[in-house]
């Protein structure tokens, strides 16, 4: 199956448990858990994991950890907040963190990701690459040290940091991005994901899949809420374009 992961804005605690209670219900494999997204996404509160984990429980809460809007190039004070932030998201009951760090030449920040990596590995969390990734000069490149580096997953919409479109937009970066990585790291596929093109997506892409993603929100939300019925709508369409599992004799 491919996994669906729906983002979550951390708005209030009402709004939160009622949208996680909806990705949980709705079939969700994961959420990712994110405060301001008109800032494109911070670091949710304690409070925010811990209401998000007493109803999502089941393997799958990750926590967005970005200290502030804006560019991705971090100073060293910047990254020990995020070195915090880690540890705060693995006490409040996270299973993993999503974070990204370029430098000014618009490539992976090794140093300073390592040590946010070794951070969250210190506590037992996976790691996801956000779409940071979109920002990379080199993509293919990147890709590689994000591999060498052991994050688990990267986040990305096939499209340039800025720029607008959807997944669909992107489909040949990311056949190219998917192909690259060869089952060795899993690709997350963001960008204007919904029910209603989530099929359309997938289809795009050159089979066999390798180990892909899907990722939405506000093509699952409602009325300022993560929506149940688009939730398991989405669910469903992308389910209908699983790889069968092999016969066994």
């Amino acid at each position: 199956m491919i996994p669906i992961e729906i983002c979550i804005e951390c708005d209030t605690l009402v709004t939160l448990r009622e949208s996680v209670r909806s990705a949980f219900v709705g079939g969700a494999s994961r959420i990712e858990l994110c405060r301001d997204m008109a800032m494109d996404g911070l670091t949710p509160s304690r409070e925010d994991i811990e209401a998000a984990r007493e109803i999502f429980i089941r393997p799958g809460v990750m926590a967005m950890i970005r200290p502030r809007a804006g560019d991705f190039y971090y100073t060293s004070s910047e990254i020990k907040k995020m070195q915090q932030h880690i540890d705060m998201a693995a006490s409040a009951g996270a299973d993993g963190v999503v974070f990204g760090a370029l430098n000014r030449n618009r490539k992976v920040d090794i140093k300073n990701l390592g040590i946010l990596i070794d951070t969250a590995r210190s506590k037992n969390l996976s790691v996801t690459f956000h779409r940071a990734f979109d920002a990379v000069s080199q993509p293919l490149p990147a890709l590689h040290t994000l591999i060498d580096l052991g994050v688990d997953r990267i986040l990305t919409s096939g499209i340039p940091w800025g720029h607008s479109g959807t997944a669909l937009d992107g489909k040949s970066r990311l056949q190219e991005i998917i192909a690259e990585a060869a089952d060795r790291i899993e690709i997350i596929i963001a960008g204007g994901v919904s029910p209603h093109n989530a099929g359309e997506i997938v289809t795009q892409l050159s089979k066999p899949f390798g180990r892909i993603s899907l990722h939405a929100y506000s093509g699952v939300r409602k009325k300022g809420l993560t929506d149940i019925g688009l939730v398991q709508q989405l669910v469903s369409v992308v389910g209908q374009y699983a790889d069968p599992p092999p016969l066994a004799f």
